[in-house]
Parts: structure tokens; C-alpha cells; sequence
């Protein structure tokens, strides 16, 4: 196991996946410009890592992310110009866009508190997996802002009138809610959230490259026809053909043994 540190963010990466953690547990680690560039920079060590081939995103302390901090990150917004807003928003952007277009999947492991942008963050993660105590939602509304990454993504995961519901009254969800609705995939006791998480992080990462490309495929068929989709799929089938982890399903199914992929 190997730990390093980001200010804000740590990563410790595990055999052949990592946790990237926020790191501010006396603030609930609610998101400032600071942990947020932070978190880039870590992103972008573990992306890089052709040995990490799978993600989980959790929270140190009691809490994944208690959302944008009030003094660094909320009141600041209302001096700002166009310009300067736009520029500082696009770096939560480069933060969210990194995780839903990297190659490779991402787990939130969601303790505590997973409330505003640090509820977007979860939205942002393939599957999210809660521990039984965990309380989410969209509480942009109760500083008279709107959701950002959750106005696209909550209405795909629970349905319009869920997300509706979710964004506009910034009501608390706790996680047996959460997952009957479809915003978690998985609950678990507190205690064994680390090693839920780890086990399907673990699979994951043992997977044939076609894990990333099928996360990208879902993706993009949000913003296609199904005969734009059927022809994207084909083109991406052709290139998985010629992959080595293809090669060796075929050939351990022949052989009738366990393949053993290597991500290429």
C-alpha cells in the first residue's frame, strides 16, 4: 500500500486500484478553490497510473463532503464579475469532467454526509456505495443557488419528478431512501463500507480493458439516437476485438481456465 499527499487530498493506492480522499475532516470536507485544485492534481496522478484501474472517491472523518464552503467557496461568488465567475467555476468543472471521462471506474464509498456539490461529486462516480448512516442531498437551494452537475445527472439516475423533489425543497435523503430510489447502488453497515468498496474496486480493476469502454459507451448513448448508439457500439466493438484482454478471454475459455486480463 502506498500513501501520497495532496494538501487537501490524499491518495493511497492498493495493488491495482486507489482512494483518492478528501482530506479536511475538521471541515466535513466541504469543497474550498483549494481542496478542489487539489483534488485535480490528484486526479490526475492516479488517471495517469496505467497500474490503477479502478477509483474510489471517499471522505476522511465523519463525512464525504458536507458541500461547498461557505466562507471560501459560497460567499465569495456574489462579488464576482462574468469573467472571473466563469473562470472559477470551470475549475469545478475540469474536477467533475475528469472523473466522468476517465476510462476507468470510479466508486464514491459515501460516509456521513454527502450534501451539495459534495453530493454532485457522488453523481459524478459510476456507483456509489453508502454506508447505512449517510444523509444526501441537494442542498444548493438552501443558499439560493441551483445544483450543478445534479441537474443533468439526478433526472437520468431517479426519474424528473424525484430530481424535482431532491432539488427543489434540498430535503435530507438518508441512505435506505437513496437507494430505493436509485441514487445508491448499494448499502452497506458503516464498518464494512471501506471493504465494500474495496472488494468491488478490486474486481473491477481484475477486469478486461472493455470495463473502461463500456463506461464510456453508456455515457455517450445518453446523447444519441439508437442508430447513432448501434454504430458508435460497432466501431467500439471492432477495437475491443484487437485488444489482448480479448485475446485471452477467448483463448482461457478455450483452455477452460480463469482469464487473467491486463488492461491492454
Amino acid at each position: 500500500m502506498e500513501e501520497k499527499d495532496f494538501g487537501s487530498v490524499k491518495v493511497v493506492r492498493k495493488e491495482n486500484f486507489a482512494k483518492v480522499i478528501l482530506n479536511r475532516p475538521e471541515k466535513l470536507n466541504a469543497l474550498s478553490p483549494e481542496l478542489i485544485e487539489d483534488f485535480i492534481k490528484a486526479w490526475s496522478d492516479v488517471a495517469n497510473d496505467k497500474v490503477v484501474r479502478a477509483i474510489i472517491i471517499t471522505g476522511a472523518g465523519q463525512s464525504f463532503s458536507a458541500g461547498g464552503d461557505v466562507v471560501k467557496d459560497i460567499n465569495p461568488l456574489r462579488d464576482m464579475g462574468a469573467t472571473e465567475f466563469h473562470e472559477y467555476f470551470s475549475v469545478a468543472e475540469i474536477m467533475y469532467k475528469g472523473i466522468i471521462d476517465l476510462e476507468k471506474p470510479v466508486i464514491a464509498a459515501i460516509n456521513g454526509y454527502a450534501v451539495g456539490a459534495g453530493f454532485d461529486l457522488t453523481l459524478a462516480c459510476d456507483i456509489r456505495i453508502a454506508a447505512q448512516d449517510a444523509k444526501m442531498g441537494e442542498f444548493f437551494v438552501r443558499m439560493g443557488l441551483t445544483p450543478e452537475l445534479g441537474i443533468y445527472i439526478l433526472p437520468r439516475l431517479v426519474g424528473v419528478g424525484w430530481a424535482k423533489m431532491i432539488c427543489l425543497t434540498g430535503d435530507v435523503i438518508d441512505a435506505a431512501q437513496a437507494e430505493k430510489i436509485g441514487i445508491v447502488e448499494k448499502v452497506v453497515p458503516p464498518d464494512e463500507l471501506i471493504s465494500a468498496t474495496e472488494k468491488l474496486a478490486g474486481k473491477l480493476a481484475r477486469g478486461p480493458i472493455a470495463i473502461g469502454t463500456i463506461k464510456k459507451a453508456l455515457n455517450e448513448s445518453l446523447k444519441m439516437t439508437l442508430e447513432s448508439s448501434v454504430d458508435y457500439i460497432s466501431r467500439l466493438q471492432y477495437q475491443l476485438c484487437h485488444t489482448e484482454d480479448h485475446k485471452e478471454a477467448v483463448t482461457a475459455w478455450l483452455e477452460k481456465r480463469k482469464p487473467t486480463f491486463k488492461g491492454r
